[in-house]
């Protein structure tokens, strides 16, 4: 038999490590590496490429089950991360709701009395006392809060939002017109004695009545005014 290059057993070592090559070329190659130190070297090398190429196989499918957990982690701190959002989104809408009703429509701001004017205090026939008020900063009160201290002065507090707006005309009974209060109902609903009664905080006020001082008898337009029977 003729002497194979060493090429072309290069070119079948694949073939003959695989064991698909023909019996003779799996006998020429055999009969070469016999006698040739490079093929063998070469074959020793394409079985060290083999051993390395199974090891990547199960090192990339463990890398593949790591993938697979990161992955899973991933998805789970995403949907995390998409409650977490959701949260805070519904927390921040509702914030941004509470702050305009806060500032547009709960009545939290006292009126300062040097825009107040009250005036033609007067007690009607029935006991209940008269009083004309006129807020002269030209925005809208919105409402009357009844509030009493330990000692039994009773405050008639004007509050508008933070945010105020301006009076619409013809201007309501609040921000200019007579009003009254009831002084001997008062004291019924909470069960003491009112002292005397304020237009304003106790920090702010304008003294309207006080116990022991006699008002003058209201008008009879008045007393028509107020007159429910």
């Amino acid at each position: 038999m003729c002497k194979v290059s060493c090429e072309i057993v290069k070119d079948l070592l694949p073939l003959y490590y695989d064991n698909v090559c023909s019996d003779d070329s799996k006998r020429m190659v055999e009969e070469h590496l016999v006698e040739c130190e490079i093929c063998k070297i070469e074959l020793d090398r394409i079985q060290a490429d083999f051993k390395l190429s199974k090891e990547a196989i199960e090192r990339n499918k463990n890398d593949g089950n790591v993938i697979k957990n990161i992955a899973s982690s991933w998805n789970r701190s995403r949907a995390k991360s998409f409650i977490k959002g959701g949260i805070i989104s519904a927390l921040f809408i509702s914030l941004i709701i509470l702050g305009y009703f806060g500032l547009f429509h709960w009545n939290i701001t006292s009126v300062p009395t040097d825009m107040v004017e009250i005036k033609n205090i007067s007690e009607m026939a029935d006991g209940k006392i008269v009083y004309y008020a006129e807020i002269n900063d030209g925005y809208s009160l919105n409402s009357l809060k009844y509030d009493m201290d330990e000692e039994g002065n009773l405050y008639i507090i004007p509050l508008r939002p933070i945010i105020k707006q301006e009076a619409v005309q013809p201007l309501s009974v609040l921000e200019k017109g007579y009003d009254f209060i009831d002084i001997k109902d008062q004291e019924i609903v909470r069960g003491e004695g009112i002292k005397a009664l304020y237009y304003g905080t106790p920090k702010d006020n304008i003294l309207i009545w006080k116990k022991g001082v006699d008002l003058p008898k209201a008008s009879e337009e008045i007393e028509n005014m107020f007159h429910f029977n």
